[in-house]
């Protein structure tokens, strides 16, 4: 999820977003009955971690953050940012600039001794063109919103045979959440986005994660209806049927990759 507030200056060239404020989210938990939370940064701040910080502090001991940063980050504040709860560097390529692909390898580079990882918001074409570089990262890498391949043709997609291949290869997990994929939610194209999200559960329960996207930025910025919380987790239980299943995706594997007490 991400946090908006207007203390904090947007990025140049960022669309405002409305608030988006940790105690608006605690109402949300308290529908959907989840207690952990991540926030990550947007890319309507940049490089600027203000927000997601103070949200992340504001949410307390069962939160952490994936932030922005440019390789050129100090150590003196990487070991700070740690000690606050940030477990990882965003890389936003589908939308927004503050952090280009070139700056992968110097960002996993100095990550890799605090056992961060790289989340990576791309499109298909982006991900045919980077798979080699990515297939080759030397920390863990999150994909974000399925890669939007369910927009592309899911399981046909060329995209994604390449999204398998890195998660076959171990050191790659998919985050389960919609954004832009709402979008085919109530069209004939919905089935596919269920076809992909089944079959990834069924290939590799272990190497994926859920978020709920909330406030759902990519409605906000296309003017379209905001997709319902509890209809995004309903989702995803559909497509996880199994207590198993459940326990790995919204527990088990987030305790992992984002260094939670395990429950």
């Amino acid at each position: 999820m991400h946090i908006f507030d207007s203390r904090y200056p947007y990025a140049p060239g960022a669309q405002p977003i409305p608030p988006a404020l940790p105690g608006q989210y605690r109402a949300v938990q308290k529908r959907l009955g989840t207690a952990r939370t991540v926030v990550i940064a947007p890319s309507s701040y940049g490089l600027d971690n203000r927000c997601t910080l103070q949200g992340l502090a504001d949410l307390g001991p069962h939160s952490r953050a994936i932030v922005c940063l440019a390789p050129t980050v100090r150590d003196e504040e990487l070991a700070e940012l740690h000690a606050m709860g940030v477990r990882g560097v965003r890389l936003n390529l589908a939308r927004g600039n503050s952090t280009p692909i070139e700056d992968l390898d110097p960002i996993a580079r100095r990550i890799a001794p605090l056992g961060w990882h790289i989340q990576v918001m791309l499109t298909p074409a982006q991900l045919a063109a980077y798979a080699d570089k990515l297939n080759a990262l030397q920390v863990r890498l999150v994909i974000d919103h399925l890669a939007r391949i369910p927009q592309d043709g899911g399981i046909s997609s060329p995209a994604y045979p390449l999204l398998r291949k890195l998660l076959d290869g171990g050191n790659t997990w998919v985050k389960l959440s919609l954004a832009s994929s709402a979008r085919l939610i109530g069209t004939p194209q919905e089935d596919v986005l269920h076809a992909m999200g089944r079959a990834l559960v069924a290939a590799a329960p272990t190497r994926l994660v859920w978020g709920s996207d909330w406030p759902h930025v990519l409605s906000t910025l296309d003017g379209t209806p905001q997709p319902g919380d509890e209809h995004m987790l309903a989702i995803l239980l559909d497509w996880a049927s199994s207590d198993r299943q459940r326990r790995g995706i919204l527990c088990e594997t987030p305790a992992m990759l984002y260094d939670f007490p395990a429950i």
